[in-house]
């Protein structure tokens, strides 16, 4: 059986643009030159994908999306800079969501809770709360055990 594989253009302009990931375990890389490459992600796979953008007026963009590789059988979303698409578990824009989300991502790390195996429940209830103007809940290490063990069951 074909591996099927997401790829995510990764791309840096000097004070212009910078599309990264922030976060996941991709399958394998591309390197093209210093400041453009790809990255591969096996379907199932989780990773933090954030795109910011400037022009000569100053004008900022900030998204962070967190995606999940799909499969023929999954629902993909259209993303700029994702081939074919990914399922997307959250979608926030702006500076100053964007922001928010990463104090969340930091507190997380505090935990040493690895990202890309954070519940994918907490992800869409982020975005929901953070697209609201509502503060994110926390994420524990007790919820992070039962994900793991549901998860678990489930395969």
């Amino acid at each position: 059986m074909i591996d099927f594989l997401t790829r995510v253009h990764l791309h840096y302009g000097r004070d212009s643009f910078n599309y990264y990931i922030r976060f996941g375990v991709p399958k394998y890389r591309d390197e093209y030159t210093g400041r453009e490459a790809y990255e591969y992600y096996s379907a199932g796979a989780v990773f933090g994908y954030i795109r910011w953008e400037t022009n000569e007026y100053g004008t900022e963009s900030w998204r962070f999306f967190v995606l999940r590789g799909g499969d023929p059988s999954t629902t993909l979303y259209n993303i700029p800079g994702i081939t074919p698409g990914a399922a997307i578990l959250l979608d926030v824009p702006g500076r100053t969501r964007v922001h928010r989300l990463f104090t969340v991502i930091d507190h997380i790390e505090r935990v040493e809770i690895d990202l890309a195996d954070v519940a994918d429940w907490y992800w869409i209830q982020t975005n929901a709360r953070i697209n609201a103007a509502l503060d994110p809940l926390p994420y524990t290490p007790d919820q992070h055990r039962s994900w793991l063990l549901e998860r678990e069951v489930r395969a």
